[in-house]
């Protein structure tokens, strides 16, 4: 007997392909029940289920396991009707849409990382909420009581450093030089006349950098980060790259019920 419940969606809370995942079960009208875990209980989490420690997002439909975006993506997008595919064109597109997608979420996704978790994580005020909403109680106590421990973990384990930080800033930069680029024809989407992978792994990659509204890895508000960070951020979404990843998000994610956007 097939099962009627909604598939777990096994998730590290605050992680930019996290929020992708959410956006793609949502564009392909996947209804899911998300466990989010915090920083070091993903990594036990995915352990426990013979996984490794980068294998996440997970989708699981039993017996089966689907970890990373792309092996989700590969899972649903082949179900997808015509007008919710994410992968339109023919073969060579296909290709400049693939390509494109793991340069956003691979070289800007992480400079996204390295930026924003050494900036965000000496201030535990500032991640709070994207390390324990609704995660376990036992993982709310453990970021509560053990926040330098987790921080410690989490700047030894992504080699973060000032050097590092700038380095992805500049990566960071340089995916928004891209984008600005092609939205200078006035182009309404990235590659195609349509929504595709590659818009909505942009979006996701850089939301964080600009604190979009409808991210459910539950951003600060602008108005509390540090003067270091809003001054890059500020700069960040005034460019038309920026206001195109909000109006990703304003135009294309199902925000969740209860969710409140943060600006």
């Amino acid at each position: 007997m097939v099962s009627s419940r909604p598939p777990p969606y096994v998730t590290l809370l605050p992680s930019v392909d996290c929020d992708l995942g959410r956006w793609l079960l949502q564009h392909y009208g996947v209804s899911y029940k998300e466990y989010p875990h915090a920083p070091i209980w993903h990594v036990i989490t995915l352990f426990s289920m013979g996984l490794g420690k980068n294998d996440y997002p997970v989708i699981v439909r039993k017996p089966n396991l689907y970890p990373t975006i792309e092996k989700i993506f590969d899972y649903y997008e082949p179900q997808a009707s015509p007008d919710r595919s994410l992968l339109p064109g023919d073969f060579e597109m296909r290709k400049t849409l693939m390509a494109a997608q793991h340069d956003f979420r691979f070289n800007m996704g992480t400079g996204t990382v390295q930026w924003a978790y050494f900036h965000f994580l000496p201030h535990n005020n500032l991640t709070w909420k994207s390390f324990t909403t609704g995660v376990p109680l036992y993982e709310t106590l453990t970021v509560w009581g053990a926040y330098p421990v987790i921080k410690y973990l989490m700047f030894k384990g992504l080699n973060l450093s000032p050097k590092v930080a700038e380095t992805g800033l500049a990566a960071v930069r340089a995916g928004f030089d891209k984008v600005d680029a092609l939205l200078a024809d006035g182009r309404r989407f990235l590659y195609a006349d349509r929504l595709t992978i590659a818009d909505l792994a942009f979006a996701a990659s850089a939301a964080p950098m600009v604190l979009a509204n409808c991210y459910q890895g539950h951003l600060p508000t602008i108005d509390k980060v540090p003067k270091t960070m809003s001054y890059v951020m500020e700069e960040l979404r005034a460019r038309p790259a920026g206001k195109y990843v909000q109006q990703m998000y304003d135009e294309f994610r199902i925000p969740l019920p209860g969710f409140k956007t943060p600006n």
